[in-house]
């Protein structure tokens, strides 16, 4: 499994996760609310991910590197999410589409806190993403806030 791959399970995760009460699918409820929301084990996460995914291949790294996504995405969560209202004019995160909030976070987990990952690449893989999974202007949308997102943080 790729980097590109892992990624995109990940995002799988966290949009899957975003319908429960995890700390995956607060969105834009604050610090208060994440940190009252049940924290699912990460591996727990993979692990049913992939049962119901079997086609995929996952070796251990893929499973370190998802974990290490998931789990700075809901640590960071609060703080993620401020960066895009900051960065989304006119736009709020409830009118956002989830699958396009999922793609953002770990974007912007990658730009903020992931050192060994060029700004670029994340930026670049979330345009893919989101012209894979949402519709034809996220991809625009998505390389705006994350763009913004870039240069306030350099």
């Amino acid at each position: 499994m790729s980097r590109r791959d892992s990624r995109e399970a990940a995002v799988k995760i966290i949009f899957q996760n975003m319908f429960t009460d995890s700390r995956l699918g607060v969105a834009g409820s604050g610090a208060a609310a994440a940190e009252k929301a049940c924290t699912p084990d990460c591996a727990q996460m993979i692990e049913a991910y992939f049962e119901c995914a079997p086609e995929e291949d996952c070796g251990e790294l893929d499973k370190v590197y998802i974990s290490s996504i998931l789990e700075g995405v809901m640590k960071e969560a609060p703080s993620i999410d401020q960066y895009i209202v900051k960065n989304s004019k006119d736009w709020t995160i409830d009118r956002m589409s989830r699958i396009d909030l999922a793609i953002m976070r770990v974007a912007i987990f990658e730009i903020l806190y992931r050192e060994d990952i060029p700004a670029s690449v994340s930026i670049n893989e979330a345009v893919e993403l989101a012209k894979k999974y949402s519709h034809e202007d996220a991809g625009s949308f998505i390389n705006g806030i994350l763009g913004s997102i870039y240069s306030e943080s350099r």
